[in-house]
């Protein structure tokens, strides 16, 4: 994100995603062309890429309209890059809404629609080799 106070959430979101499982990659304040208007890239060995837009709602409800109201600019940036470069298999095109109350609420951007995704966890789950409980 381009303020310092921004920094802080964006370190959150990229810890989440390092513990589960994913590389991440900074961008660099600006807008390059080339690349959607992401604040992080979040890769997978497995070839899925995420590419992350953070930002942060204090006193808005975080739903889908509130994200057609507010970040429209980031929307037809998003949907600007899926017209030119189609969705390849395994990309996300994601923006991270973050509030003090609710912390991260995620949501997809599709060429028509957007929907709200699972949010990960900061605990991987862990399962017993014998299946048994202790």
């Amino acid at each position: 994100m381009t303020s310092r106070r921004g920094t802080l959430i964006e370190d959150g979101a990229r810890e989440l995603l390092q513990v589960n499982g994913y590389s991440v990659e900074v961008i660099p304040p600006g807008f390059n062309k080339k690349y959607p208007p992401a604040h992080l890239v979040a890769s997978l060995p497995s070839g899925e890429t995420r590419f992350i837009r953070i930002r942060k709602f204090s006193h808005l409800p975080s739903t889908a309209d509130t994200i057609m109201l507010k970040c429209r600019r980031d929307l037809e940036q998003f949907r600007k890059h899926l017209a030119r470069h189609g969705d390849g298999p395994g990309f996300h095109y994601e923006i991270w809404i973050y509030s003090l109350t609710y912390g991260f609420r995620c949501f997809e951007i599709f060429r028509d629609s957007i929907r709200e995704i699972p949010k990960l966890t900061l605990y991987r789950t862990c399962s017993s080799r014998a299946g048994g409980v202790a």
